[in-house]
């Protein structure tokens, strides 16, 4: 675990992907019905995530693997490592990378299940029709951190029972609980665009927050309740505000949505080079530097291919199934980038 300022760099970027697919993922819900909005997050998110659970475990895995292609194919690992793609994660496959210090093929899917969470708790909301009332959610975001704040200063967690502490540290203060809570900030920031002023001093003064959170705590403070109240607002903003402002950026990034074929991607492509050259990746700082530089445009290049060849194509078969999107042409795009700069409110520049 990280105790020096670093450990913000790590800890952010995460939170930071989900509060932006809070945003994003409001807006959708506002206007489809439960049902399009579960087949648009289904057709965005499984397709490519089989894909690649597939070239893991059929290609990277029989190349790398240190046990005969007889052992690795009949091991459990290998059949169970297809759970992944209903959201169970599974690590490991049979005898890949097993000398490494993260054994992890793909340890990016850690995130997968608080996604889809994520889907179920805005599923809910547009079940009941809170999704369009920003009171509401509010009162859901604060209550879930006022829970959690309350256990984590009324020392009454280790008088409960053993099932009663897991099950609350699991609902409420696990830290992998930031992703929710930075998702519910980035849904609040899009209910409430009307009102939040789309400001250059309010995201540098967020940039300082994240800044000075990271000097004053250490990475163990992301248990604390307390500290995504104060961080995660700030990531939030931080997060959206460069998305909505018009940023001139170079052609080929605008021609598609590699985000998602990166997440997928880039982690067992790292644990590939690490296992080619471990003495040179394993050198402290350097060492991965080295790793991230030679990775990531083998990562982007699968990415670019996983979108043009996977991921658009499959979203282009949502019209088929949809009979709103038929009828009203809804086509789910993110906000579109401001033309004009003198805009004061985030909904304005959305």
């Amino acid at each position: 675990m990280l105790t020096t300022p670093a450990w913000m760099v790590e800890h952010s970027i995460v939170p930071m992907f989900f509060a932006l697919s809070g945003f994003l993922v409001t807006a959708s819900g506002l206007r489809l019905s439960l049902r399009n909005f579960l087949l648009n997050r289904g057709l965005r998110i499984v397709p490519a995530l089989a894909v690649e659970i597939f070239v893991s475990a059929l290609v990277i895995g029989p190349a790398v693997t240190t046990l005969n292609l007889k052992d690795y194919f009949t091991n459990t690992e290998f059949w169970t490592y297809f759970l992944n793609i209903f959201g169970y994660i599974h690590f490991n496959l049979p005898g890949v990378f097993q000398d490494h210090v993260l054994t992890f093929v793909n340890g990016a899917l850690w995130t997968v299940p608080y996604e889809i969470l994520c889907y179920v708790i805005t599923s809910f909301l547009i079940y009941f029709k809170m999704i369009n009332d920003p009171k509401k959610v509010l009162v859901l975001t604060l209550g879930f951190l006022a829970i959690g704040v309350f256990f984590q200063f009324s020392g009454l967690l280790p008088h409960l029972s053993l099932f009663a502490a897991k099950v609350v540290k699991f609902v409420f203060i696990k830290r992998e609980l930031q992703l929710l809570t930075a998702f519910l900030f980035g849904m609040l920031a899009y209910q409430l665009r009307r009102y939040i002023p789309h400001s250059a001093a309010i995201a540098l003064g967020a940039v300082a927050i994240c800044v000075a959170t990271a000097f004053v705590f250490d990475a163990s403070e992301t248990l604390k309740p307390t500290t995504r109240i104060v961080l995660l607002p700030a990531l939030t903003y931080v997060t959206v505000y460069p998305g909505l402002t018009a940023i001139k950026l170079p052609a080929f990034l605008t021609k598609g949505d590699y985000s998602y074929g990166l997440y997928l991607y880039h982690n067992p492509l790292l644990q590939i080079v690490i296992g080619i050259f471990p003495g040179i990746c394993l050198i402290n700082f350097y060492g991965g530097l080295f790793t991230v530089v030679v990775t990531m445009p083998f990562a982007f290049m699968l990415a670019v291919f996983s979108w043009h060849f996977i991921e658009k194509p499959i979203l282009s078969l949502r019209k088929k199934f949809s009979f709103a999107a038929r009828i009203r042409e809804i086509d789910e795009k993110p906000p579109s980038w401001p033309e004009d700069l003198g805009q004061t409110t985030l909904r304005e520049a959305a």
